[in-house]
């Protein structure tokens, strides 16, 4: 699985990186998204769902969230 960071980062930047790292990724595989900008979480989940990805869990923590999708 490969993972992520986008602490620090407010939208669009979360969206847009983990755009790119799904690119990325072959079919099949997971991408494990954390950050602390909680807006984010839905709007990556959004994102996803959109473009065929599979949301396999999507949580806020305490210092943010952590989301993990499908390609």
């Amino acid at each position: 699985m490969k993972k992520i960071d986008v602490t620090g980062d407010i939208c669009p930047v979360p969206v847009l990186k983990t755009k790119k790292a799904l690119e990325e990724l072959g079919g099949g595989e997971e991408l494990e998204v954390v950050g602390d900008y909680k807006p984010a979480l839905e709007n990556i989940k959004r994102f996803a769902e959109s473009n065929g990805y599979t949301v396999v869990s999507a949580e806020e923590t305490d210092s943010g969230f952590r989301i993990v999708i499908k390609k």
